[in-house]
């Protein structure tokens, strides 16, 4: 993907030519979620939000939708595109929530704000993706003549199969989704350990485990407990501003004045942390909560890497042990042939009208001791006389030939469903090879654009604390300034 010169403008090639990729792509690619408003479910008699949504600053394109689509957008993405880092949406929620504040927690515009900035900023950041943003599902979300119940039941995502797993990853030329021969791939346990792990995907999990606990734990414990005492001192500011009005109030010039002054300062203070605390909410912890959920779906697209190695190293095995079996039946075929004519050889020299003594003449010392030969010696087949006899001679002989001739079969049957088998497994293990490099290739590029994207929120992040800190500073400087100014304006002898 090429950069220009415009930040908000991406220069690349989409797979499709709607209207609102047209607008993404040429410059007015930012979209604002403008409002949101409370509805009401007829059927149900539950209130929800919607989100009204609209891309760039024209009102041409204009959409909305509820909490629980964005969901299914993000979900749907994922699937279509399983190796590749899907920005997060905030967080639903919970019943304990919903328990502990009843209805409060519907009618808190402060969580519906902060909510709302989520979903925008999930929305520019699947706009701004290479892959992402250039998917046809994606447009049709922000599409208001399509309905999205109907996107979700059609192509592509009706075809996408249950299991991932056995979705091909390589993107084909006529755009419809393969998948690899089910009935011949061997099932993937969670607990198996590839045996060549990739080094860098595997180091790459443990800084996003890292990056995940440190942000989800420590920082946003700590900034959480921060949060609440700066609130704490703003309402205490507040009480103590109320104290020093009331206290000038009933004083004389020129002291109520420098009082007032006092009061004012403290006033300020407590303007400015309600102020602090806001922006901070706003700036610091939504992007603290969005990285922790980033790091969680980096560790979510390692995992099914994983399993993609997993999956080609048990095809292998699979393929390795189909061979053994092959190599085994072809062995047992052999022998089975090379005693079917041993047996054919030493009957005919058994039967050859001969004397015996001409027999013993002609054999040689190694077939006399043959264990064949002395069987039919030792055992020599009783000839039975009469009708009944014969007819039960003439059925053991046919049973006996159909067993010989079905045990042939049989064998025959496996040698053909081994290498039937084998033939499938060659080709999964061609297309899982291919599979494996394909994902690695873009995750690993998804990778590096996530810990790019990274260090530029850090930034950001650590710009907007500091920044926030200095306004604080230099407006309560201000106001204390005014008020040390005022009270040394007071003469000694009114003190």
């Amino acid at each position: 993907m090429s950069v220009s010169k415009n930040p908000h403008r991406l220069s690349y090639q989409s797979t499709c030519d709607c209207a609102i990729d047209r607008a993404i792509r040429l410059g007015n690619n930012h979209i604002f979620i403008t409002g949101a408003q409370k509805q009401l479910d007829r059927p149900t008699g539950k209130s929800y939000i919607t989100y009204h949504i609209r891309v760039g600053i024209n009102k041409d394109i204009e959409t909305e939708h509820r909490y629980s689509e964005f969901e299914s957008l993000q979900k749907a993405l994922f699937r279509l595109h399983p190796v590749l880092i899907v920005p997060p949406i905030p967080e639903k929620h919970s019943l304990i929530d919903y328990a502990a504040l009843q209805t409060r927690v519907r009618d808190d515009w402060c969580r519906i704000e902060k909510r709302k900035r989520m979903l925008q900023t999930f929305l520019n950041r699947v706009a701004r993706h290479p892959e992402l943003g250039r998917h046809h599902v994606f447009h049709e979300f922000l599409d208001s003549t399509k309905r999205w119940a109907n996107v979700l039941r059609s192509p592509p995502l009706s075809t996408l199969p249950k299991n991932l797993l056995m979705m091909i990853l390589a993107r084909q030329p006529d755009g419809q989704i393969k998948v690899l021969p089910e009935q011949c791939l061997p099932p993937i346990t969670s607990s198996y350990n590839v045996k060549c792990p990739d080094m860098r995907f595997e180091q790459t999990e443990v800084m996003a485990f890292k990056v995940a606990h440190y942000m989800g734990h420590t920082l946003e414990r700590s900034h959480s407990r921060v949060m609440r005492r700066l609130g704490e001192q703003s309402m205490e500011d507040s009480v103590l501003g109320d104290v020093y009005n009331g206290l000038g109030a009933n004083e004389t010039e020129p002291v109520s004045r420098a009082i007032t002054k006092i009061g004012r300062a403290v006033d300020t203070c407590y303007t400015e942390t309600t102020h602090m605390v806001t922006l901070l909410e706003g700036e610091l912890a939504l992007q603290t909560q969005e990285h922790t959920q980033l790091a969680h779906s980096v560790k979510q697209v390692l995992r099914f890497r994983h399993q993609k190695q997993a999956q080609m190293e048990l095809i292998e095995a699979s393929l390795t042990s189909q061979q053994q079996t092959l190599d085994h039946l072809q062995r047992k075929e052999e022998e089975s042939r090379r005693l079917q004519h041993v047996l054919t050889v030493e009957q005919q020299v058994v039967h050859e009208p001969s004397s015996s003594e001409t027999q013993e003449d002609s054999v040689s010392p190694e077939d006399f001791y043959s264990p064949i030969l002395q069987r039919h010696k030792l055992r020599s087949p009783r000839k039975w006389s009469g009708r009944p006899f014969q007819f039960f001679n003439t059925v053991g002989n046919t049973l006996h030939h159909m067993m010989e001739v079905d045990h042939e079969e049989a064998r025959q049957d496996q040698l053909d469903r081994t290498k039937e088998m084998m033939e499938k497994l060659q080709e999964a293990l061609v297309l899982a090879r291919m599979d494996l490099t394909d994902a690695s290739n873009r995750l690993e590029a998804d990778v590096v654009r996530y810990q790019q994207q990274k260090a530029r929120d850090l930034r950001d992040m650590l710009l907007v604390y500091a920044k926030t800190h200095v306004r604080y500073c230099q407006k309560n400087m201000e106001a204390w300034q005014e008020a040390q100014t005022q009270a040394e304006t007071l003469p000694y002898d009114t003190l």
